[in-house]
């Protein structure tokens, strides 16, 4: 009976409930600092100075041999290029009204690329992948299209556009085309096929379908096919400067080298590295914005750092 009392008496108890308001609250410092991984952050700083220090000194250019093999050969002394030479070269670009000149032809160039490219490969990719029988159509001139080699194209646009931005936009906006419209057309597919069904059920237009069940399926490869386009786009725009341009950056960098400035050139090589992390900033803030519903984890970042 007092068993039986005792099992009355706790069912009757309240359960414990956990109050929130009982945790301790962290630090905006602390997440930050948690955040950045302090020994990681040294670590790299350490092995950035080492790899300057080692530059500098031209010990790299000094060449590998093992067992008398010779791995990486000597770099004459008119060939190399150090980071102060660099540097030095920058100091000058800040003054220097020509070097901002071709900056902006080459930013102009790989921006209108880019949005070209982009838009009409995520325009082309949705339709494709909502329209099947449409891309059984077109899918084999597009795979015949991207097989050809972009460097192959890149005489002819300069031939049918001239020398001027024309014919970077369009290589740029070709080659980003193929990087965005092959995984946003694969990822419409790959959007459920029960929640079209039920937003279907439910009465929902296809714009409303579009914008509650595709769009929000299709956010992740899309801004990582952004990230990779933007790269690429900047490397088309080059790479159309190298083989006929009047201005930008990479009319100036293939100066440098044919004239054997190796400091010019290692400087306009990280200002177009800068370039390209500055374009992942800007795509990794829109993402951080658009899927911020997700955890910090599956967010993209703003730069991997």
């Amino acid at each position: 009976m007092k068993l039986s009392d005792d099992m009355a008496a706790a069912a009757a108890r309240p359960a414990p409930t956990f109050d929130v308001s009982t945790l301790k609250e962290e630090s905006t410092t602390k997440k930050l600092i948690d955040r950045a991984d302090v020994p990681v952050q040294i670590a790299r700083v350490a092995l950035l100075a080492f790899i300057i220090w080692f530059w500098e000194s031209e010990r790299i250019f000094d060449g590998i041999s093992v067992f008398g093999l010779e791995l990486f050969p000597e770099i004459p002394k008119l060939f190399r290029g150090t980071p102060s030479e660099a540097v030095d070269f920058l100091r000058g670009a800040v003054t220097d009204s020509l070097f901002w000149s071709d900056l902006q032809v080459t930013v102009t160039e790989a921006v209108l690329g880019f949005l070209i490219g982009a838009g009409a490969g995520f325009t082309v990719g949705m339709i494709l992948g909502r329209f099947r029988r449409l891309a059984r159509v077109l899918d084999p001139f597009l795979i015949f299209t991207n097989a050809i080699p972009k460097i192959a194209l890149a005489p002819i646009l300069i031939l049918w556009y001239g020398v001027d931005i024309g014919s970077k936009v369009a290589l740029a906006a070709i080659i980003v085309f193929f990087i965005v419209q092959i995984p946003i057309q694969s990822a419409v597919r790959g959007v459920d096929a029960d929640l079209d069904t039920v937003a279907s059920s439910l009465g929902a237009s296809e714009l409303q379908k579009f914008r509650f069940v595709i769009v929000p399926g299709i956010l992740g490869p899309l801004f990582g096919a952004l990230r990779l386009a933007a790269i690429y786009a900047i490397l088309s725009v080059v790479l159309g400067e190298f083989i006929a341009s009047k201005r930008g950056l990479g009319q100036r960098l293939i100066a440098s080298t044919n004239q054997f400035n190796m400091g010019d050139a290692i400087a306009l090589m990280t200002v177009l590295a800068l370039l390209a992390l500055l374009f992942n900033m800007f795509i990794g803030l829109l993402e951080r914005i658009f899927l911020r519903w997700q955890d910090s984890e599956a967010r993209g970042k703003v730069v991997s750092l």
